[in-house]
């Protein structure tokens, strides 16, 4: 998966979750700053529907709770961790 991809499928869920498009969330989100921070709950929430959707399981770690903040630092998140398992050495 891309970056993009990561991205628009954290969004898309996030936005199911709200009943709104991706677009208005995406806009909302944005408007409070430019890493699109999100509310800790629902991000664990999401996060087991990422790691369904993508394979990759994030490590439950500071870093990762920290990462889970924002859409973007979460996006970054799973592509390191797509990164690592691609080339075999993903961390539990």
């Amino acid at each position: 998966m891309t970056h993009d991809e990561v991205e628009d499928l954290i969004l898309g869920l996030l936005a199911e979750r709200a009943e709104v498009s991706v677009e208005q969330l995406r806009a909302a989100l944005a408007a409070l700053g430019d890493e699109m921070p999100i509310d800790s709950l629902l991000a664990v929430e999401i996060l087991v529907l990422v790691q369904n959707a993508t394979g990759v399981v994030l490590p439950a770690t500071e870093a990762t709770a920290q990462a889970l903040l924002s859409v973007r630092s979460f996006v970054v998140a799973v592509m390191q961790q797509l990164d690592a398992q691609s080339s075999g050495r993903a961390s539990a």
